[in-house]
């Protein structure tokens, strides 16, 4: 039953990965930029390079390129951070959150929504076993070592 169920959460899970993936693509980009234009735009005050890297598993590289370019486009800016000033916060430019606000937003808005179809007891249930299956799968993901 345990594995019938973990393939069931699965395919649900790839399902609203692969939703995701559309909306992207029915907007031009590709669900990477997505994700990591949400964590940015739904964090304001500024969020730094490392903690989307550990967020979204992209390397620095990746996220580096991304902020560079849209940089030039006057979407983001770096600002140093006042008690550190090796790390930088990247932040969104008015014209930024202007543009991303058209694709963030309406993601914002369907979650609360699919997530208010659930009852108040439905949804701590659902948080706290997302929650501890999350940190499990994650343990077990990076424990895992391809033999050299």
């Amino acid at each position: 039953m345990q594995k019938k169920n973990a393939k069931k959460y699965a395919g649900l899970r790839d399902e609203q990965f692969s939703l995701v993936e559309h909306y992207a693509r029915q907007h031009g980009i590709n669900s990477k930029f997505l994700l990591v234009f949400t964590w940015i735009y739904n964090n304001p005050e500024g969020i730094t390079q490392e903690f989307i890297c550990k967020r979204t598993y992209s390397s620095k590289q990746v996220i580096q390129s991304i902020v560079k370019n849209h940089m030039r486009k006057g979407w983001l800016y770096l600002e140093t951070i006042p008690n550190d000033k090796r790390r930088k916060l990247i932040r969104m430019t008015e014209l930024g959150r202007k543009e991303i606000a058209s694709l963030v937003e309406p993601l914002n808005i369907y979650e609360a929504k699919a997530f208010s179809a659930l009852t108040k007891e439905q949804q701590k249930a659902f948080l706290e076993a997302t929650q501890i299956f999350t940190e499990t799968f994650k343990e077990l993901i990076e424990s895992y070592r391809v033999d050299d």
